[in-house]
């Protein structure tokens, strides 16, 4: 019977591309709070709107890899 589900090739795309969001998103956290710290109020914002973000990506990125 056949392998239902996402091919290697697919999976190694996957993880590549969760890698590349995660970076991307901790130089943007990283960012928001230099913003904060220098003084920019709007810095919290962008920390927060880049925690959650890489929070709910985790959170999906986990479902979808038990799914399979």
């Amino acid at each position: 019977m056949a392998r239902l589900g996402r091919s290697m090739e697919q999976q190694g795309r996957m993880r590549m591309l969760y890698a590349m969001t995660s970076i991307a998103l901790a130089v943007l956290l990283i960012s928001g709070v230099a913003l904060a710290i220098l003084g920019n109020s709007k810095g919290w914002i962008v920390a927060v709107v880049a925690a959650v973000t890489w929070i709910s990506l985790y959170m999906t990125h986990k479902y979808n890899k038990r799914a399979t």
